[in-house]
């Protein structure tokens, strides 16, 4: 068997879509506007496929996103996405051989991180991925769950429909990608394809209820939310909410945003996932055991480029430390690499200086946007140290005052 790998032509378009389905356990058949916006959002350009005799058996695929780092610059970053292969073709190498031709092809494109949500989470580690932004499920009875404690609240929330929410939208999701690290930009195509999406709600769920909140005019957070009707006329109420799209820009926006779902009437459990691991919420609330937390892997990131991406980041504290990158998926990414960095600028160049820690780059990824400490990865034996108090510092530099967060499924 000769497998062949390359992108897909815009010819097989329909084929990668077909296939990416399959993969997801899905059926593959839009409409021809949906069609249009799929080739649009993720071109063939993008793509890097496995063929067999002419047939997709593997695919993996990458959007241009932007999003921000530690200090607020606006990075490209690799949404990689659409990762499948077929049953047929298993356990014979695919995945592996795509991924390589995939994040080659990235980082040529300039890209400097890539990022991704994992559908299983024990795959991607072995190809220099780490795990740098975790999430929250939440789940609230609302009929316990009181706010106690609120920031002033200047502006005001509406209820909006299809059309005005695809005016309003993008702008409360702009601010969330200036007020938040790892948000990616979302462009006029991807916007086109969350609004037809919303026609996608079947059985119990009701059609989504659209708010924005916004002050002085401008539109500063968004929320969609389905209800699902769980009991009889004159039986107790036990409906369902399920906010599964809550974006906000700051801590009034988010505030409103929950006292808005915290009072809708007649259904008393509330769901959400993609909160933020550090969410303000449980400390607004009057009791704190009426919210259920489940915290869950979100987005992992890989390097592409090392001295670029630690360089276009600011670091919380001063510090110098020369660190030696081990890839063992490309190996000839690895390195060792001298950061030099603080609050108002870094560099990042390669050297041959001794290193001070040592470690893969699937741990470098997990401590890049302040999601997880160094010290915890050196005691779970991912991290070496060489200099005595560098992990220490390495922690003090990448720490950041926000978690990242990636409310955006890709």
């Amino acid at each position: 068997m000769t497998i062949e790998y390359r992108q897909i032509t815009p010819a097989e378009h329909r084929a990668f879509g077909t296939t990416v389905e399959r993969g997801f356990g899905g059926h593959y058949m839009p409409d021809q506007e949906q069609y249009r916006l799929d080739k649009l959002s993720l071109a063939p350009e993008m793509s890097m496929c496995a063929f067999d005799g002419g047939e997709i058996v593997g695919t993996t695929g990458a959007h241009p996103f932007e999003s921000a780092v530690p200090g607020g610059a606006i990075v490209r970053n690799a949404g990689v996405t659409a990762v499948t292969v077929a049953t047929t073709h298993r356990r014979q190498g695919l995945l592996t051989n795509m991924m390589t031709r995939l994040l080659q092809q990235e980082r040529e494109k300039g890209q400097p991180v890539a990022s991704l949500w994992a559908s299983e989470s024990v795959i991607y580690g072995r190809f220099g991925f780490g795990m740098a932004i975790q999430h929250e499920q939440f789940r609230i009875d609302t009929r316990k769950a009181a706010i106690k404690n609120s920031p002033e609240i200047p502006g005001k929330i509406r209820f909006v429909d299809r059309d005005e929410s695809r005016k309003v939208f993008p702008a409360a999701w702009e601010a969330a990608v200036l007020a938040n690290v790892g948000v990616p930009r979302r462009n006029e195509v991807h916007w086109d394809r969350w609004l037809i999406g919303l026609g996608d709600t079947k059985g119990e769920w009701s059609k989504p209820f659209l708010v924005v909140y916004e002050e002085d005019g401008e539109p500063r957070g968004y929320a969609k939310y389905m209800l699902k009707d769980l009991n009889t006329f004159g039986v107790e109420a036990h409906g369902l909410i399920n906010a599964d799209d809550v974006v906000h820009s700051s801590p009034a926006s988010h505030a409103a945003l929950w006292k808005h779902l915290l009072n809708v009437d007649l259904y008393d459990t509330l769901s959400t996932w993609r909160s933020p691991s550090d969410d303000s919420l449980p400390w607004m609330l009057a009791d704190q055991r009426q919210l259920e937390r489940k915290p869950y892997d979100g987005v992992w990131y890989r390097l592409l480029d090392i001295a670029e991406a630690l360089s276009t980041r600011t670091y919380l504290a001063d510090g110098s430390l020369v660190l030696e990158v081990q890839d063992s998926f490309i190996p000839e990414w690895s390195g060792r690499f001298e950061l030099a960095g603080g609050p108002d600028g870094a560099t990042c160049v390669p050297t041959t200086k001794p290193a001070d820690i040592t470690l893969p780059t699937a741990s470098l990824a997990a401590i890049y946007l302040g999601g997880a400490k160094l010290g915890d990865l050196e005691r779970a034996g991912r991290v070496e140290e060489s200099t005595d108090g560098s992990i220490a510092l390495a922690d003090a530099m990448f720490a950041t005052v926000k978690q990242p967060w990636c409310p955006l499924m890709f």
